[in-house]
């Protein structure tokens, strides 16, 4: 599957959708300004509803479409594409281990044949080997020129989100909103009776100084990027969806097992995945797979 699929590429998956084509359309715009290859993918199972897919069959009509839209608008961005048969999931994935990054679209039956949008983009980000973005077709303009938002924590995953996050907003020349989402837990409690302000007020500057040490690298490494750090003592995922009605682009890590064999991803990721305003990228702990795989099908 990946023998088409040029390394580095920004891997799009389409499927002649309205959300499909948003999806394409924000992906190449991507690898243009990144200098990247686009690589197109339609992908799904042969016994689909959709009709069959062939590896190495003569190219069908929403691939056809796809280059065209991509060759119109931009001329000089190097394409490959590929439509294979079987299970979306395992494909997406694979093409991953050789890819930049994976963009998806949103809902019903975007970016595969035979298959509901929500559980791959959910399943696909869980266990990719590189940054896993869902296109959303509904931004505005305002939200264009909106800073990155990114969720942080201070586990492996969450430093690779946040280092993701930075790199956004220095290439996009946007200001970067880092949040801390912290709750009072069962156990701060004792007997039903809250623990002192005071103490709260303690695991708040607690809190704090973990995000201001999360943020310490990446702020020396892109000291030209604006950043607004926040603690809250409230649920994450609604906080962070909130935020996103502003942004260009949240940015969250995994919290899951990165394995197709356990696709488990955290329930932050799926809750922004599922209600975010915004595009969001789920960020994994690790880099990618970037061993050279025989480039295929291409357009130059």
């Amino acid at each position: 599957m990946t023998r088409h699929v040029l390394p580095g590429s920004v891997v799009v998956g389409v499927d002649g959708s309205a959300q499909g084509w948003h999806a394409l359309r924000w992906a190449a715009v991507r690898a243009e300004q990144q200098g990247r290859p686009l690589h197109i993918m339609h992908a799904g199972d042969a016994d689909s509803a959709y009709g069959p897919a062939f590896d190495d069959g003569p190219m069908d009509n929403v691939c056809d479409e796809a280059l065209g839209i991509v060759t119109h608008h931009h001329p000089r961005l190097a394409i490959s594409w590929s439509q294979p048969a079987g299970p979306p999931v395992p494909i997406f994935v694979e093409a991953s281990e050789v890819a930049d990054e994976l963009v998806l679209g949103t809902r019903g039956v975007g970016a595969v044949r035979g298959a509901v949008l929500g559980s791959v983009a959910t399943q696909v980000s869980a266990a990719a080997h590189c940054p896993v973005l869902i296109a959303r077709d509904a931004v505005t303009e305002r939200q264009l020129a909106g800073p990155v938002v990114v969720g942080v924590d201070d586990r492996p995953d969450g430093i690779a989100a946040l280092d993701f996050a930075f790199a956004e907003a220095a290439r996009g020349m946007l200001p970067l909103v880092a949040v801390l989402s912290w709750r009072v837990e069962r156990w701060d409690f004792a007997a039903g009776i809250p623990l002192p302000g005071a103490n709260l007020e303690a695991a708040g500057r607690d809190h704090r100084a973990r995000l201001d040490a999360a943020l310490a690298g990446p702020v020396a490494q892109h000291p030209e990027v604006p950043v607004v750090p926040l603690v809250v003592c409230a649920p994450a995922t609604p906080e962070l969806v909130e935020r996103s009605a502003q942004a260009s682009l949240l940015v969250v890590g995994t919290r899951g097992h990165r394995a197709v064999a356990s696709l488990v991803l955290g329930s932050v990721s799926q809750g922004v995945l599922r209600r975010a305003q915004c595009p969001v990228a789920v960020v994994a702990y690790g880099a990618r797979n970037g061993s050279a795989v025989a480039g295929g099908r291409a357009r130059m």
